[in-house]
């Protein structure tokens, strides 16, 4: 029972639920610059992570991969038409939605390394307790993007479970065939995830951010195929 995804994905919903209601309230100036300043910490977590790879190789080849491959599948333009019909069927408002903002944020509470490592790791060992802490982060980091997106943000919850209940699953099934090492490099394949979501909530440059998601599906393998030839 993957109970530290459903709490991560329920710290989600409620964060944004929360950072609604108190959309009102907060100065405008405040709700401006806090994604700014939670961009700026992304990039700081983002760095952390990238320093812990064991073949960096390997992951910068994960990533000119699974970017390469997102830009041939447009993976880009379908996920904001995707949210975009997804936030009108659920009735969320959002008419004047930021999509890019709005992008960034899926990316984040969907994507992320230290989601997917957290998720594997509770898929491998049981404990969930990893997932609680970025619950803790993803609830607070919810309020202050709800703050922005309003109610649209809890569309969110309803991607990412799948797609965390399936990184679950795979580690599970995997779990005799994972190594440190691959830990390791997931880890910073994230990080270099996070860091230009980091830049995009930022406002400092535009990267196309799900274009580069399918390098956390390739960097394992490379990771594990890497370090079999340098051994």
């Amino acid at each position: 029972m993957p109970v530290g995804v459903f709490m991560n994905c329920g710290a989600v919903l409620v964060g944004g639920l929360l950072g609604t209601a108190l959309k009102p309230v907060i100065p405008e100036k405040l709700n401006h610059y806090l994604p700014m300043v939670f961009g700026c910490c992304s990039i700081a977590i983002g760095i952390n992570s990238i320093i812990k790879a064991q073949a960096m190789t390997a992951v910068v080849l994960a990533i000119l991969t699974g970017f390469t491959v997102g830009q041939l599948l447009g993976l880009e333009e379908k996920s904001k038409t995707f949210f975009g019909w997804l936030v009108r069927v659920l009735h969320l408002g959002g008419k004047e939605i930021d999509m890019e903002f709005y992008i960034t944020a899926v990316a984040l509470f969907c994507c992320s390394g230290f989601g997917w490592y957290s998720t594997l790791t509770e898929g491998i060992t049981g404990d969930p307790s990893l997932l609680f802490s970025k619950s803790v982060l993803d609830f607070f980091t919810a309020v202050v993007f709800a703050a922005s997106l309003g109610l649209s943000l809890c569309a969110i919850p309803l991607p990412q479970v799948v797609i965390l209940v399936g990184v679950f699953g795979a580690g599970r099934m995997l779990a005799p065939l994972l190594t440190p090492a691959m830990f390791a490099d997931l880890s910073a394949c994230g990080g270099i995830l996070t860091m230009a979501a980091g830049l995009r909530v930022s406002k400092i440059k535009v990267i196309p951010l799900v274009d580069m998601m399918p390098a956390l599906l390739f960097i394992m393998p490379f990771s594990s195929l890497w370090t079999a030839l340098m051994g």
